[in-house]
């Protein structure tokens, strides 16, 4: 093995532990809603979701549990002969139907409860929820589905308290005991208005929305997909914007997942994440992780580039070693940061540090990129493009006249930045004067002047 290799690996290792104990100590006592599908419920890896999901209540988050019921609904009908009806993707649910319905929403509901109890959590199936009938909508008749009128956020509050994972079922009632049908979707959307709600997933078979074949706009042509084509991470306007220039593009459950994630957003929820539950760990790495197998939708700032402080300086450090060790970077040191820390930018992810870059001022009108270094796990997860990107228009606006810098091994990286070579001579005199010719240093230049 080349030890640089076991180097990298150790970073990332090292990298990965700091991270999950940050989250862990961030998400603690925070709720979270879960949306799960029920076709994953036959699933060889469910149990597998179930156990993680116990590991996540050990570790002090709350969660609340809504099971998705269609697929459920569906074979519960066709086994008694009776026809499934959508309008405008919701169910139209007959009287007839409705005792199916909510057989296999609570069928559902016990499934989970069982496996919750297997994992040593204290499951709880209920329905808080009152309801009211859709009636009749531009001439169609939605008879017995309905719509949430309130849920009881109180009991709900007690049961946590108590730890307890509540179970909501799809079903309603209004306040004369008539049952509703209600969408699964909606009920996980409209607890962020009740609760106040750090994370809701939408936990099924897709494993997250890729960016190829969908145009972007001016909000979303920095989007970067992570190595499996995912979009990782948008705020709620990319998210619409993607929704308003991809109608044709996006499937229907892709188009479903942005609108309630934008509604749900809206209405409380900090994340909102849609993620496959057929993958072993898919929501341990999408909850301690900021880059997650997933996509995300997020309401409050979750990722900037702003300037580096004092207590930034062992992140910065921390980060740019790796890069030091395979000789990458030149060494720095505490004292020399510090020296120069009005010119360091960090990359800041839910409050950690995972990326950096700094911007040196020379005479003649000149700046110098430098110290570019992304952490171990988001190597390729445009934090660098980001920063480079950041720093060449902080240069615009300083009015600099161009910018260059020196590296030994990312030339074609900088080039699409629209760097091209340069040479010593070009270099301003106090760097010249400074220019290590053992190292030989590529010389990189990038004109700013109109």
């Amino acid at each position: 093995m080349n030890p640089n290799d076991f180097t990298s690996q150790h970073f990332e290792v090292a990298g990965f532990i700091r991270e999950v104990f940050g989250y862990m100590e961030r998400f603690k006592g925070q709720l979270f809603v879960l949306k799960i599908e029920d076709d994953l419920m036959s699933h060889p890896l469910f149990p597998v979701l179930m156990r993680d999901i116990g590991l996540l209540h050990k570790s002090g988050i709350k969660i609340i549990i809504v099971p998705g019921t269609r697929n459920s609904i569906d074979a519960q009908l066709k086994a008694w002969g009776l026809e499934s009806k959508f309008h405008n993707g919701v169910r139209l649910t007959c009287e007839e139907a409705l005792p199916h319905v909510e057989q296999a929403s609570l069928g559902a509901a016990q499934h989970i409860m069982s496996h919750l109890t297997a994992s040593g959590l204290r499951g709880i199936q209920g329905n808080w929820i009152l309801a009211r009938s859709m009636g009749v909508v531009n001439g169609v008749d939605y008879m017995r589905t309905g719509r949430i009128e309130r849920i009881q956020k109180d009991i709900l509050e007690q049961l946590l308290d108590e730890d307890f994972v509540p179970i909501i079922p799809p079903i309603g009632w209004n306040k004369i005991g008539h049952a509703y049908n209600i969408s699964s979707t909606e009920l996980a959307t409209e607890l962020c208005k009740y609760m106040k709600v750090g994370k809701l997933f939408f936990i099924g078979n897709q494993d997250g929305i890729k960016l190829e074949g969908l145009v972007t706009g001016k909000n979303t042509k920095y989007l970067e997909p992570t190595d499996n084509g995912l979009i990782s991470a948008m705020d709620v306007d990319q998210a619409q914007e993607l929704l308003e220039l991809n109608s044709d593009t996006l499937n229907f459950a892709q188009m479903d997942y942005l609108m309630n994630a934008i509604h749900a957003c809206k209405a409380g929820a900090n994340r909102v994440h849609l993620l496959s539950g057929e993958f072993q760990g898919s929501l341990l790495q999408e909850v301690f992780s900021a880059r997650g197998d997933g996509t995300m939708v997020y309401a409050n700032q979750y990722s900037s580039i702003r300037p580096a402080n004092m207590e930034d300086i062992p992140d910065i450090l921390r980060i740019m070693q790796d890069y030091i060790d395979q000789g990458f970077l030149v060494p720095r040191t505490q004292e020399s940061i510090s020296e120069k820390l009005k010119d360091y930018v960090v990359y800041n992810i839910d409050n950690s540090i995972h990326g950096c870059g700094a911007l040196h001022e020379f005479e003649d009108g000149m700046a110098e990129i430098a110290g570019i270094a992304v952490g171990a796990n988001y190597r390729k997860s445009g934090i660098g493009d980001a920063i480079v990107r950041h720093l060449i228009e902080v240069g615009r606006m300083k009015g600099y006249k161009k910018l260059f810098l020196l590296t030994t091994q990312a030339l074609d990286w900088f080039y699409h930045f629209g760097f091209v070579d340069g040479t010593i001579e070009q270099l301003p005199k106090t760097k010249r004067e400074h220019y290590n010719y053992s190292r030989k240093s590529r010389i990189l230049m990038l004109p700013l002047e109109k």
